[in-house]
């Protein structure tokens, strides 16, 4: 890296790509996940109508787009 160049890689604001590794901040956290013995039915529910309540509005606006007739643009004048 050059003298004018400023190094930005724990920048979370520069990039845009996910990184491979966790910045800084977060690399002594460790994240367990632990079994329960009852599932939880009432957040799994809500996950699966909220999967499909976001289907249907999706096939909603293909049928929508579909069935708007298509737009026509005004034919331009080319003067000479």
């Amino acid at each position: 890296m050059s003298a004018g160049e400023v190094d930005r890689s724990d920048d979370s604001a520069t990039t845009s790509k996910p990184r491979k590794t966790p910045p800084a901040r977060m690399r002594n956290y460790r994240i367990v996940a632990e079994p329960r013995t009852e599932p939880d039915l009432h957040k799994l529910a809500q996950l699966f109508i909220g999967m499909a309540l976001a289907r249907t509005d999706a096939e909603r606006q293909e049928r929508r787009d579909a069935a708007a007739p298509p737009r026509q643009e005004p034919p331009q004048d080319v003067g000479n």
